[in-house]
């Protein structure tokens, strides 16, 4: 049997508790830590600790440069966005709150570490720790087929992902193709059918009282990117977004859909070397333009903002820059799918919209890192300015349906996990704790065999 730890949790407070008890339901030992004071309003069904309450003046012997050299969100949004650095006070912070991580590993024998997506300076310095100590680790994050799935994986979200790389590995996978064609972008289970969406008033509420909980010392603030002006004007934003009318511009005949992605995320600071969406737009601006004299085209560009980024950016210069070119059109609100259908193809950097592109085999561009930059089943334009000649690759070759329908089934039905990680359900954690807790029934095999398989190719079958 083995030790759970969870550390944080993502916006559903309650998913960690729901998969800590099932698990223990099956024999396994499982501890939850909290580290921000709204985290107390949510009860949990296990043995669980507020951190904040058992730190001391103790560090973990790890030196600055250790620190500002791992991938910790706070300290990249302070340099990229800020343009400031990490007091030595925050770095004593961190190496207080990794001394005691370490100790409590140590004393409740921890063999495997669960997180929500792995950026945070807590997630970042626990998988520091258990690489040192050997231990396992799992990083839970949103799926690719939202909202039915989500992803469970030993060793990272998105380019991180154990997700084999070779265009080979999936030319051997085998579909079946009535699960392809009924199930892709469908639950198996028919309790997730039907979940409820975010209760976005109660995600601010437990936001509101652990901002609160810094400002009172209870605990250091956790989030370089959040304020308190920030954090009320996007909770209005998303309040009157629901409300907002689709946007009403009737689309080109032919044209290139280009999803915005969040300027701030860790896919953009992390795996991508375009750092806004200013200069996305006129670098694919700038290549389509190419295409169009070469080939004697009107090709549009179509592109949207993200959701998640309009509270904090608002593009009124760029659209204004490109206000008076018929080709470029700029939408807010509108449905992804029905953009993505009716386009030539998808350029993205390395968005989620690109995994639902292939799901309609429409040609896809990556212009950043991303797992599914895969031979064959993508265009990765590696050298940004060759990308006319990626578009010109993207329009006028054939698309390899097999291999894509391959790739596709192997990250729906192998490597996804079915299950809602934003509302709260059952099932989800049934399903998380029953795979968890097979991986583990699977590697002991494994080693009894004498079969030194790792736990990473192991958590991904």
């Amino acid at each position: 049997m083995a030790n759970y730890l969870f550390l944080r949790g993502n916006r559903n407070k309650h998913f960690f508790s729901d998969v800590a008890s099932e698990l223990e339901e099956k024999g396994h030992t499982c501890y939850q830590l909290k580290f921000e004071l709204g985290e107390l309003l949510i009860p949990s069904k296990i043995k669980t600790f507020f951190v904040p309450r058992h730190i001391t003046k103790a560090t973990y012997p790890i030196s600055d440069s250790e620190l500002l050299n791992m991938k910790i969100y706070n300290i990249t949004y302070k340099r990229e966005m800020k343009h400031t650095d990490v007091s030595r006070k925050e770095l004593t912070t961190y190496k207080r709150y990794m001394h005691y991580i370490d100790r409590f590993i140590e004393e409740y024998e921890i063999d495997t570490i669960c997180m929500f997506n792995g950026y945070h300076w807590i997630d970042q310095v626990a998988t520091y720790l258990a690489r040192e100590k050997g231990l396992k680790t799992i990083f839970f994050e949103q799926g690719y087929f939202r909202p039915y799935t989500l992803t469970c994986d030993p060793e990272g979200i998105n380019n991180d992902a154990s997700l084999p790389r070779d265009k080979a590995f999936y030319q051997d996978v085998q579909v079946n193709k009535q699960r392809f064609d009924h199930h892709l972008s469908s639950p198996e289970n028919d309790e997730l059918r039907h979940v409820e969406g975010e209760d976005l008033t109660q995600v601010a509420f437990v936001k509101l009282v652990s901002m609160l909980g810094s400002v009172m010392r209870i605990h250091p603030n956790f989030y370089a990117h959040i304020s308190w002006y920030e954090a009320v004007k996007y909770f209005l934003f998303k309040q009157a977004f629901k409300r907002k009318a689709v946007d009403q511009d009737p689309l080109p005949k032919e044209y290139l859909f280009i999803p915005f992605q969040v300027a701030r995320d860790t896919q953009i600071l992390y795996n991508s070397s375009i750092k806004s969406m200013e200069a996305l737009v006129d670098l694919v601006y700038r290549h389509v333009q190419t295409v169009n004299e070469k080939h004697n085209r009107n090709i549009h560009l179509v592109f949207k903002e993200h959701p998640e980024d309009m509270p904090r950016n608002s593009y009124k210069k760029l659209k204004k820059r490109y206000e008076d070119d018929p080709n470029v059109l700029f939408f807010q609100k509108q449905n992804v799918n029905e953009l993505i259908k009716k386009s030539l193809g998808v350029i993205t950097i390395n968005s989620t919209v690109g995994i639902e592109a292939l799901a309609e085999f429409k040609p896809v561009i990556t212009l950043g890192e991303a797992f599914y930059n895969i031979d064959g089943v993508v265009h990765h334009c590696s050298d940004l300015e060759t990308l006319d000649g990626k578009i010109e690759a993207a329009l006028y070759e054939p698309l390899n349906k097999t291999l894509i329908t391959k790739f596709l089934y192997y990250l729906r039905f192998h490597y996804q996990l079915e299950g809602n990680l934003i509302s709260r359900n059952a099932r989800t954690a049934q399903n998380v704790a029953a795979h968890l807790d097979q991986v583990r029934s699977d590697l002991a095999y494994l080693r009894s065999e004498q079969n030194e398989s790792s736990w990473s190719h192991t958590c991904k079958i």
